[in-house]
């Protein structure tokens, strides 16, 4: 991936050109933010995941009209095979100064008081000079924030985000391996977790 283009054009360049494909604007479903945020995480790059998708509406074989990002996942496994010399370790931070960095902190910590006051004078606590151990700190912290989550919500909150997770995922069983179901299951739970009890992700790369 090209190091200038950041983590949000990343979204933004795929969600821009799927639609393109597809030529009808439709809403990014829960599985396809989480989808964009496994390639990024895997280090695919951006010229990658757009030939996949390319690939996948080209396929004269498909016979269902692709109306998630979930049905270019083989695609776009094949490409980065294909191409494994593309593949880079890790989405760079973004540049911020430590004046942003603070303020966004400040934010966070307000946002996780609602549910743990120790987490979040953790996350006030972050040392702004050196971004990659912040951000290495933040996901601890998030880990940490989940499992609480995970350990506090009621049986009836539980329940419903496994029936949500489960018809998100139901469809596409059939298009991913084992590995990768079982990869955007968890994302998928940590995502709604999160979204559920209205708490943002605790990363720099949200920072805009």
């Amino acid at each position: 991936m090209d190091q200038e283009l950041n983590y949000f054009n990343y979204f933004t360049e795929i969600e821009r050109f799927f639609q393109t494909k597809r030529r009808s604007f439709t809403l990014l479903s829960t599985l396809d933010w989480v989808l964009m945020e496994s390639w990024l995480e895997q280090g695919i790059p951006l010229q990658i995941v757009l030939k996949g998708i390319d690939r996948a509406f080209a396929n004269p074989n498909r016979k269902r009209d692709i109306g998630s990002l979930a049905y270019c996942v083989k695609s776009v496994e094949k490409v980065r095979e294909e191409q494994k010399d593309l593949t880079i370790e890790a989405p760079e931070l973004p540049d911020f100064s430590e004046d942003e960095v603070s303020a966004y902190l400040v934010q966070l910590a307000d946002e996780v008081a609602k549910l743990d006051e120790g987490i979040a004078a953790t996350v006030r606590a972050v040392d702004v000079r050196d971004l990659r151990l912040a951000e290495q700190t933040l996901s601890a912290l998030e880990e940490k924030l989940i499992a609480k989550l995970k350990f506090t919500a009621d049986d009836k909150t539980m329940i419903e985000l496994k029936r949500e997770v489960d018809s998100e995922l139901n469809p596409f069983r059939s298009t991913m391996t084992t590995a990768q179901l079982a990869m955007l299951e968890q994302q998928m739970w940590r995502r709604k977790l999160l979204e559920r009890f209205s708490v943002p992700r605790l990363s720099l790369f949200y920072l805009i």
